[in-house]
């Protein structure tokens, strides 16, 4: 069997996340069980074949980033 790549694990996260405001891009790292810093560099990688959205919003006083697959 083989391993999947950190892009696919993160796109498979996306794709099950697709809903409502999306996800942030700590809980794709725990979920897709990648590194934290290579999630924003993996999605900047994804967006070459997928329309992906980031939204920033202040949570609990912390600029966050959530990250959509287009539908």
């Amino acid at each position: 069997m083989a391993t999947k790549t950190q892009m696919e694990k993160i796109e498979t996260v996306l794709r099950k996340f697709n809903t409502g405001a999306g996800i942030t891009a700590d809980r794709i790292a725990k979920i897709a069980r990648v590194p934290r810093e290579n999630v924003s560099k993996r999605v900047s990688d994804l967006r070459e074949f997928y329309t992906i959205y980031s939204n920033t919003r202040l949570v609990d006083g912390v600029k966050t980033v959530f990250y959509r697959l287009a539908d």
